[in-house]
């Protein structure tokens, strides 16, 4: 289709999308089962179902249809079967569905629903975690002789009856953005029966467990036990016999996620580390753990930062058959990669790379990884990738309607900023640039902080570049992709050296690309990107208009309210956190300097960045009679930016246009 005949790209295209996810290659190899979501707009929310393709992506076919979420495919060891989480009846539960046969079975009747799910080596158990209201009352579970009908009464009835009720807290950490208020409920290790479905508890702690992995002779599951602390930097490495029995610490330290066996059973790959995450290995029974990636500088993980998510996961670290090699996901430098490390002597190799964004991978342990990635140019993918780089496409859900699209390459380039460090940038041009015309230029600042621009498909800037403007979005100081001292270098400095980067950064752009027109820039940001957009109004007047979502305003209240404060603030300000030192870094301290037109949007549910951070900034800007204005938005998280429901997500984009676009200056 000629450039010609495709149309601009507007906000409502974001419900139009279809987001592929946590690919899983069969132990046999041949097949990829994988998640897909779409938003149902009538209903004004989504649905997620399996998919299932041979790894040729010749033969394909919808596993379910049942239910609006359908997660976390768990593979039988003999590639027969799936076990798979569906809310289609009486909340999460775990179904089981036969390739064979396409018999699907429920497996779980637990009150509070199941996760996490894993099979035994033998196929003979399935374990998962089921939340546990105390030690004493134990496991809850369904009563079977009700219908569906009346369970799901009973269930929607206690839940009103405990929303409306009083909360009673002991703990330091009792919400969770996107949870909510903490319901007093704990994930304990079950293993679950197949033939019989007779089930039992194997972990009964005060912990929560999380990310469980077997070994390969089904004789331990090891586990991350998060305790009393937010689950914000990891937690410890414990095991329990799977036929029960002591729980062993493995890893004491409470900064280790996403453990995984190697197949001979002799050790464990896991990340740990705060906020720099990097690959660890120890033998199978505890002890020292070795640094592996202590001479790749890069973070482990996906900490990319963009609008084309749905459905995120934490991928573990994964084995090739000879236990010899470790995979992982990296990010680094405005890309999500695949490295290898030896277990031996810690050499790495780039496995999947190129100029795009990869969601999860999964890997057969010999000669190929399915993938989900995203570039600037898709949404989302599915693939298959050989170690000689052959790739295969496995779903191509979202090329009919991005022919249609006149969607913008990133430009990427670099400039010196202060203390001669490099720093990353990217710039899309409007989307019918014409040489010689000049055009008004939005600054987008991702949030985080420690998050990072990628190569991937981001749709509000999208937008943007179809309404005529240059969007400019940089890496700076505190990103993650550029090694520990490039994330770190914010701790106790926000608003010092960031600012000046994306300030540096502004000024590059306008010399490099003349044609951006420096009379005429906006700029906007989310989270941390909201507290750097409130910041530098208070720092400058050369934007004509700002917006500030998901904000931080005052240090001082957020360190009291957010749900992963204080371990979050005493981290990032490098334990410097009175009163005077929280006051001096919060922007409103210094409101009265603002004179930036200013739209404040906020989730009237965050728990991450309350939105009494948007309440105080907008009510001081009232006060002093500055140009503001506040939108909030009911029913949304401090997620609305990838998980938000669909109508709030399509009316978040229109209005940032509207409101920069009404204040637009001539050119």
């Amino acid at each position: 289709m000629m450039r010609e005949m495709k149309r601009l790209v507007t906000p409502e295209d974001i419900v139009k999308f279809q987001w592929p996810s946590n690919p899983t290659i069969s132990p046999d190899g041949k097949k990829v089962v994988f998640e897909k979501t779409v938003a149902r707009t009538k209903e004004n929310d989504y649905e997620t179902h399996l998919h299932l393709s041979d790894r040729n992506g010749e033969e394909k076919r919808t596993l379910t249809t049942a239910g609006t979420s359908n997660l976390s495919p768990a593979w039988s060891p003999d590639s027969k079967a799936i076990a798979y989480l569906s809310n289609r009846e009486n909340g999460m539960q775990a179904w089981l569905l036969s390739l064979e046969d396409g018999q699907e079975s429920r497996i779980t009747h637990f009150r509070h629903g199941i996760s996490s799910l894993i099979w035994a080596p033998d196929g003979e158990y399935l374990y998962g975690l089921v939340p546990v209201q105390s030690q004493t009352t134990g496991i809850e579970v369904l009563d079977r002789s009700k219908t569906a009908e009346e369970l799901n009464e009973q269930i929607a009835a206690e839940n009103k009856a405990w929303a409306a009720g009083p909360k009673r807290y002991v703990q330091a950490f009792y919400k969770l953005d996107g949870a909510g208020l903490d319901r007093g409920l704990r994930r304990q290790l079950v293993a679950i029966h197949l033939d019989t479905g007779e089930w039992k508890q194997l972990t009964n702690g005060l912990f929560d467990v999380s990310e469980p992995t077997i070994s390969p002779d089904g004789s331990y599951i090891a586990f991350v036990a998060y305790g009393g602390d937010a689950p914000l930097y990891g937690g410890q490495i414990l095991r329990v016999p799977t036929k029960g029995g002591e729980i062993e610490i493995l890893h004491a330290e409470a900064d280790a996620k996403v453990p995984t066996y190697s197949p001979d059973g002799k050790w464990i790959a896991f990340y740990a580390n705060k906020e720099h995450k990097q690959l660890y290995v120890m033998e199978e029974a505890g002890g020292k753990a070795r640094l592996l990636s202590g001479e790749y500088p890069y973070a482990m993980g996906d900490l990319a930062f963009t609008d084309a998510y749905f459905l995120r996961y934490p991928v573990h670290p994964q084995w090739s058959r000879d236990s010899k090699w470790i995979y992982v996901q990296t990010t680094r430098e405005g890309r999500n990669e695949v490295v290898r490390f030896s277990q031996e002597s810690a050499a790495f190799e780039v496995v999947v790379n190129g100029d795009r964004t990869l969601f999860h991978f999964s890997y057969d342990g010999n000669d190929g990884l399915a993938i989900a990635y995203s570039s600037p140019d898709q949404p989302g993918r599915i693939a298959v990738v050989s170690n000689e780089g052959a790739e295969v496409r496995l779903d191509d859900c979202n090329d009919e309607l991005m022919s249609e699209l006149i969607v913008v390459e990133p430009e990427e380039f670099t400039f010196t900023s202060v203390d001669d460090w490099q720093i990353q940038a990217f710039l899309l041009k409007p989307a019918h640039y014409t040489p010689g015309e000049k055009y008004p230029i939005l600054l987008d600042i991702h949030g985080g902080p420690h998050s990072m621009f990628c190569y991937a498909y981001f749709h509000q800037m999208q937008v943007f570049a179809a309404r005529g403007f240059a969007v400019l979005y940089i890496n700076p100081r505190g990103s993650s992709g550029f090694g520990r001292e490039f994330s770190e270098a914010v701790h106790g400095d926000y608003g010092g050296k960031d600012h000046l980067d994306l300030l540096h950064g502004l000024e590059e752009a306008i010399q490099r690309f003349d044609f951006l027109d420096k009379s005429r820039v906006a700029i906007n940001g989310i989270s941390y990107g909201g507290f750097m957009v409130n910041w530098l109004v208070t720092k400058t007047d050369q934007f004509f208009a700002a917006i500030s979502e998901g904000c931080i305003s005052n240090w001082v209240s957020m360190y009291g309210t957010s749900d992963i404060s204080p371990i979050f603030i005493d981290h990032e300000f490098a334990g410097k956190t009175d009163m005077e030192s929280l006051w001096r870094h919060s922007p409103l301290a210094y409101v009265d300097k603002v004179k930036t037109p200013l739209l404040l949007m906020h989730s009237e549910q965050d728990l991450r960045c309350p939105i009494e951070q948007a309440e105080q900034f907008y009510t001081y800007l009232k006060r002093l009679g500055r140009e503001v204005e506040f939108l909030r938005m009911p029913d949304a998280s401090h997620g609305l930016l990838q998980i938000g429901k669909p109508a709030l997500r399509v009316a978040r984009v229109q209005a940032m246009i509207d409101f920069i676009s009404e204040r637009l200056p001539q050119a």
